[in-house]
């Protein structure tokens, strides 16, 4: 074993440090969890600090942990949520908190940018719908409330960015990165400038934006020595998490896509071209895979709300098994498994914190609709389970439609240790699912791109069959019946979310729960 490389994964809720050999196994592995800062139900700060230490943490514990000689490693890469922005000084150094890419602050900022430009013309170079998700709202939020922080800031960096500047002095970012900016020409591949004068945003402060697998400099010696890394290895960027996590499963061809599910779910499928989506429902992004392009849909609250309802009533009970060593998940997966497939007729309806695709709605909220005097605690657990993966089918069903049938659905993230949603989700898509024998798909992608970069394989497609290994015993078939019946199910779903908003039930709650 002569190849190692360092995947740094800085995700939401933590960062993950794992170190790959070039078979795509890992013979090292370290995390840490750390926290955001809630100032309301649609305000999410991040302090920059705790990434910035989790990395070094975890960077140093894999290291520790390895088995192998660390001369070994030929190269690190970074990938990291997406959307995020911090902003920085000529050292690198925070000026101020970080925005969350689930941050919904903008909503003025978003409107006026629909009133000047309408949805189109930003949807047709961006590939991006006009939403507070994304940086751009942000960024205008930033500029006309804290002034000052803007105009000292010399540059707007992503996590990804803000890590590899630590790593190697270089203020740069990749493709992926830029195209969930709202600033980045997503046909051309490069910073809109036209686009950008416009909205008032100074061109100077964004970093160049190269392709990713791009090696963006070298651990510099103070770094080597404070990590205890070997001097001058390659640091190279990866891309966002989840066209990281796209690569990491296999989807680089048609006819699959990733169903990526942590807090959130993301849906990709790889394109050789840019996608318009007629009526915007999906976003389309650069791929990590350079002269690429991915049709995502993301929804924002999918195992987060399992998490939720796990802390909120089931304390008392999952604490007392936690202590006998039993993980509380297993015991709600159990309650859920028991329960007849529509949760004895509740839907749950998952915009927890707003709306993304399929309809782009900042003002929705979660729903649990039909509950009755006979629904138990595990009625609501399978209603979670399976109004998550409704969700989830409605952008697949639109995927189809753009680019084509979709044969497999490869999945990952934490809520597929579920068996009971795996199955789930193959019967209300009435499609195979599948896992790959490695959970981290991210960081494992990321990996798969800095070996193509550094030689180790010819191409991404030569990385990916010799670095993923398909579960074949964690396939899910779809169920015909179960298919059926979760058809008509879905048509429900869909209009009990399009009833409230056409009778403007979600604008209305939300100006009254401002009056509180």
């Amino acid at each position: 074993m002569r190849h190692l490389i360092m995947s740094i994964d800085v995700g939401t809720t933590g960062c993950c440090t794992i170190i790959f050999n070039e078979k795509g196994q890992q013979v090292s592995r370290s995390y840490q969890e750390y926290q955001s800062i809630y100032l309301s139900s649609r305000w999410i700060d991040h302090d920059p600090k705790t990434w910035l230490q989790a990395t070094q943490k975890t960077v140093k514990e894999a290291i520790n942990k390895l088995k192998h000689n660390k001369s070994y490693l030929s190269a690190i890469t970074v990938t990291s949520q997406r959307a995020t922005f911090i902003p920085v000084d000529k050292k690198g150094n925070p000026l101020d908190n970080a925005i969350l890419w689930q941050d919904k602050r903008a909503t003025e900022e978003t409107k006026q940018l629909m009133n000047e430009y309408g949805t189109k013309k930003i949807y047709d170079v961006t590939g991006l719908r006009v939403d507070p998700y994304f940086t751009l709202p942000k960024l205008l939020w930033l500029k006309k409330n804290k002034t000052e922080i803007y105009n000292h800031s010399y540059v707007f960096l992503s996590v990804q960015d803000y890590i590899i500047h630590y790593l190697t002095g270089e203020f740069k970012t990749d493709w992926t990165q830029a195209s969930r900016t709202m600033l980045f020409n997503i046909n051309k591949l490069k910073w809109d400038k036209d686009l950008i004068k416009s909205v008032g945003i100074d061109f100077t402060k964004l970093p160049e934006a190269v392709p990713p697998g791009s090696i963006i400099g070298f651990i510099n010696s103070v770094v080597s020595e404070e990590l205890d890394l070997p001097k001058g290895i390659p640091v190279i960027a990866a891309g966002g998490d989840q066209q990281c996590a796209a690569i990491g499963l296999g989807v680089v061809e048609a006819g699959m896509v990733e169903v990526n599910t942590g807090s959130g779910s993301f849906v990709l499928a790889h394109s050789d071209k840019p996608v318009n989506d007629i009526d915007q429902r999906l976003i389309c992004s650069a791929s990590s895979i350079a002269g690429k392009w991915v049709l995502e849909a993301g929804i924002f609250t999918t195992g987060s709300i399992y998490r939720w309802f796990r802390d909120t009533f089931g304390q008392i009970v999952m604490e007392n098994q936690r202590k006998l060593g039993i993980n509380p998940y297993q015991i709600m997966d159990s309650e859920a498994e028991k329960e007849p497939l529509g949760a004895n007729g509740l839907l749950l309806i998952p915009h927890f914190a707003a709306s993304a695709a399929p309809y782009w709605n900042p003002e929705a909220r979660g729903i649990l609709f039909g509950l009755s005097l006979g629904h138990k605690r595990s009625s609501i657990i399978r209603a979670i389970l399976e109004g998550i993966a409704f969700e989830i089918q409605k952008n697949i069903n639109i995927m189809e439609i753009d680019i084509g049938k979709i044969k497999e659905v490869r999945i990952s993230g934490g809520l597929t240790r579920s068996e009971t949603f795996n199955q789930i989700q193959a019967d209300i898509y009435g499609k195979t699912v599948a896992k790959t024998e490695y959970e981290e798909a991210s960081a494992l992608g990321a990996a798969i791109i800095a070996a193509t970069t550094t030689g180790l394989y010819n191409s991404v497609t030569s990385a990916v069959d010799n670095m993923i290994h398909v579960n074949h015993l964690s396939r899910k078939i779809p169920i015909g019946q179960n298919h059926k019946v979760y058809k008509e199910l879905s048509k429900i779903h869909h209009d009990l979310y399009c009833s409230l908003e056409k009778a403007g039930i979600y604008g209305k709650m939300n100006k009254v729960i401002k009056m509180l």
